[in-house]
């Protein structure tokens, strides 16, 4: 019976193969035995830590026990062998990342389009992704749960990312100034989510007169829409307007 090497199989059975292997061995076995996983001809695409998608690797069981060491090796494992074409990255909310690991990731990820990022980011993280905007000109969508460096995001996102349409912004308060950078140097954003925000009237008129092409909004906190002929009015062009005590049904988190 004649028998086939690994490396004659098609990449699509491979990748169903590799997707019901642990992470571990996705990292450290693999690619000792296979040439697809050490130099690929075609660079899989795409890279998400919670459902890994492409890569099919599933989400651990106990995600802390990978989340520092393993979980860091597959990225760096993932994103080398990329060829730079990686344009979807997801991370965990749990996800603790270290100083640098943004940088390193823009500098090898240029034809990024889509990024969610943790619950929390330390500082100076924060403006690692401020400046790494600048190196992801295809950037479409952000999710982001951090005001720090948000309004150097935001310009930076302005002057570099011209197909940007997506913004995700999870903070408990969103502050006057931030809405006007909104407004202001995204006017062209198509969907906007601040279903965890608070929200003052004033700066939700500041963003439905700047941001004329909305076609999503997402402000559940928001209370006063009901009895406020103005917010009605200009909100009446969009396509999906959530708020408290509204029935539409809309889920704007970043879609893969």
């Amino acid at each position: 019976m004649e028998q086939r090497d690994w490396n004659e199989l098609p990449i699509h059975c491979l990748v169903e193969i590799f997707g019901r292997v642990g992470i571990e061995s996705l990292v450290e076995t693999i690619p000792l035995v296979c040439k697809y996983c050490s130099k690929p001809p075609k660079p899989i695409l795409e890279i998400d830590e919670d459902s890994w998608s492409d890569f099919c690797l599933m989400k651990p069981l106990d995600y802390t026990k990978y989340a520092d060491d393993s979980v860091d090796k597959f990225l760096q494992f993932a994103i080398k062998r990329s060829h730079g074409l990686v344009t979807t990255i997801v991370f965990h909310p749990e996800s603790l990342l270290k100083a640098g690991q943004i940088a390193w990731m823009a500098q090898r990820c240029p034809s990024l389009k889509q990024l969610v990022l943790p619950s929390y980011l330390s500082y100076v993280i924060n403006f690692e992704v401020s400046n790494s905007i600048c190196n992801w000109k295809e950037l479409e969508a952000l999710q982001i749960a951090s005001l720090i460096g948000l309004k150097k995001t935001i310009a930076n996102i302005s002057k570099h990312c011209h197909n940007f349409n997506h913004l995700s912004i999870y903070v408990p308060w969103l502050d006057a100034d931030v809405a006007l950078a909104i407004a202001s140097q995204l006017p062209h954003i198509k969907t906007l989510d601040l279903r965890y925000s608070a929200i003052e009237r004033d700066d939700l008129i500041v963003i439905l007169k700047g941001c004329q092409e909305l076609q999503q909004l997402d402000v559940s906190k928001f209370k006063g829409v009901a009895g406020d002929q103005e917010i009605q009015e200009l909100a009446s062009r969009i396509h999906v307007f959530k708020h408290e005590g509204s029935l539409a049904l809309f889920s704007s988190t970043i879609q893969l």
